[in-house]
């Protein structure tokens, strides 16, 4: 049922994702944690729910224009699954924020393997991961793949080195420009703290730690047969590939790193797991099996959503 359903990219595939994010956006805020929905904070949980739903329509285009896995809607049915495993995220808006312009960068660097327009995909990737610093300040360690994009695929061009840091200095004026405007000249230094709180609070907590260790472990095994089944795939798509697993191993750093208690950088991780482990479900040549899958990971989040939820 699910694999024939997400088996092929369909219009009503995004009408359920869409829909069941929606849905779960709104009954995690305001059932599940109880949080307050009013008048004066309404407009900022329906921009928060809008960035939510443009990251699936963002990840779905990354995924598909760049033929990241086969003609499927796996990584979506996949991403949406991940927030009833870790439904903190929800509350968290600059986390959300944050991951819809890492998303956007990421959209701009994948697409650097048609060697066309590099210096306008370059500063594009800097500037949309400089901004979503500004929502986590970790969030600048991202800077290090614009430069592994570069190594790998235009590396002779000093120029292109240096492009990111003048996506640095663009992004820093106007924020600094604009906090004096609102009357916060502080803002930056404030903000750019880089504390690393978040083993000592959210971590600390087992159920949090097992999570992730399951998640993780999960995605790295996902991830170890799509590289063994990439044997026979043409290099620009290994290169892909390399460079979503270094996107993994930034976004988990900064899951590390996060001073948040909430935890919820972890869905900087959700979008390479997502295709990791939509390419080990497309290996699997049984119908059967691939169904299984499915529906064993729908299960997961079920169990682990109502079962945190019971026990708290």
């Amino acid at each position: 049922m699910i694999s024939s359903v997400f088996g092929k990219t369909k219009p009503i595939n995004y009408v359920l994702v869409l829909s069941f994010l929606f849905a779960l956006y709104w009954f995690v805020n305001a059932i599940r944690f109880g949080q307050p929905i009013d008048v004066d904070n309404l407009p900022g949980h329906l921009l928060r729910a809008a960035c939510l739903l443009f990251t699936v329509l963002i990840i779905n285009f990354v995924v598909q224009r760049n033929q990241l896995t086969g003609t499927h809607s796996y990584s979506l049915y996949i991403y949406s699954l991940f927030f009833l495993i870790f439904p903190d995220i929800l509350l968290d808006g600059d986390s959300i924020y944050a991951s819809l312009f890492l998303l956007l960068a990421m959209r701009r660097l994948i697409s650097l393997k048609s060697l066309r327009n590099s210096k306008f995909k370059i500063f594009d990737g800097a500037l949309w991961i400089v901004t979503a610093s500004l929502f986590i300040d970790w969030a600048l360690l991202f800077l290090v793949l614009v430069w592994l994009f570069v190594y790998f695929y235009e590396p002779e061009n000093f120029r292109n080195w240096l492009i990111p840091l003048a996506a640095v200095i663009v992004v820093g004026i106007i924020s600094w420009s604009f906090s004096i405007i609102v009357g916060n000249p502080d803002y930056l230094s404030e903000h750019y703290r880089f504390l690393w709180d978040g083993l000592l609070s959210y971590w600390r907590d087992w159920g949090n730690s097992f999570k992730l260790g399951l998640f993780l472990l999960l995605v790295l095994l996902s991830g170890l047969v799509s590289f063994l089944k990439l044997g026979k795939s043409g290099h620009g798509k290994i290169i892909s590939m390399r460079l979503i697993a270094l996107a993994l191993i930034i976004a988990f750093a900064v899951v590390l790193l996060m001073s948040n208690e909430r935890g919820g950088a972890v869905i900087l991780l959700f979008f390479p797991a997502a295709v990791f482990i939509s390419k080990y479900i497309e290996t699997l040549k049984k119908e059967a099996v691939k169904e299984a899958m499915l529906t064993g990971l729908l299960l997961v989040g079920i169990l682990v959503f109502a079962g945190e939820w019971v026990a708290k």
